[in-house]
């Protein structure tokens, strides 16, 4: 556990990577991707609250509030300048995935001199953003656990969790004006995210990109690591990070 109560995996050395993973997943769910960016960084892979080794704690379960997790982690490892960090910490590079990249979002608009630059994979800026059929699976599991939540607490806990996909987030496209670092908005060919809010979500960041992956569907970080750190490291080779 770090300051912030949450478990953090902290391998590498050099530059900081915050890698932020999905929902109902944990740090180590990017292992592969850790280990490969901690050749040549320093890759904070935290369990979101809630998820994985980390404690679910007091108070609404929000990706608001995972951001601030997020800031809380940086400033926790002397990353993230103005974020409590000592003096001249640098800030982060930051890759979410799925749920992660819905925060790491948010950490940029919340916290912005912790971050440098932004990956996010199969994002979405609201719930309306996945297609009509994923939004309709999601809010259909989340319906049965909460019923079974009634009676079952771990099934009270999934919902919860669940929940971060069905009713959040709620970030309006024009506040992605206030993101002034390099964002890739990447996604699959097949992601549950439609293209079209890939799209609109790359086009509101002044220094945003976006990149459909071909043949990629929404698990492509999960099921294809090498070739998600190429979109990652090829992101960085262009900005310089």
């Amino acid at each position: 556990m770090d300051a912030t109560g949450l478990h953090v995996a902290d391998a590498g050395s050099g530059p900081v990577v915050l890698l932020l993973h999905g929902n109902g997943e944990d740090g180590a769910s990017l292992a592969p991707v850790a280990a490969d960016l901690a050749r040549d960084h320093r890759v904070l892979s935290p369990d979101a609250r809630g998820h994985g080794r980390s404690p679910r704690g007091t108070g609404p379960l929000t990706i608001t509030r995972l951001a601030d997790d997020a800031a809380g982690v940086l400033a926790g490892a002397g990353a993230g300048a103005g974020q409590g960090a000592g003096a001249g910490a640098a800030p982060a590079d930051v890759v979410g995935y799925s749920d992660g990249g819905n925060v790491g979002l948010l950490l940029a608009l919340w916290h912005p001199a912790a971050v440098r630059s932004l990956v996010v994979y199969g994002a979405n800026v609201d719930p309306a953003g996945l297609t009509a059929r994923s939004r309709a699976e999601v809010t259909a599991a989340w319906l049965g656990l909460r019923a079974r939540g009634l009676v079952d607490p771990a099934a009270r806990a999934r919902a919860e969790v669940t929940d971060l996909m069905v009713r959040q987030p709620r970030i309006p496209l024009r506040a992605l004006e206030r993101v002034r670092v390099p964002v890739l908005v990447a996604a699959g060919e097949h992601d549950v995210v439609r293209r079209a809010h890939t799209e609109a979500v790359a086009a509101a960041l002044p220094a945003g990109e976006c990149v459909v992956v071909p043949g990629a569907d929404h698990g492509l970080p999960l099921a294809d690591p090498a070739a998600f750190v190429r979109l990652v490291r090829d992101f960085w080779a262009a900005h310089g990070s």
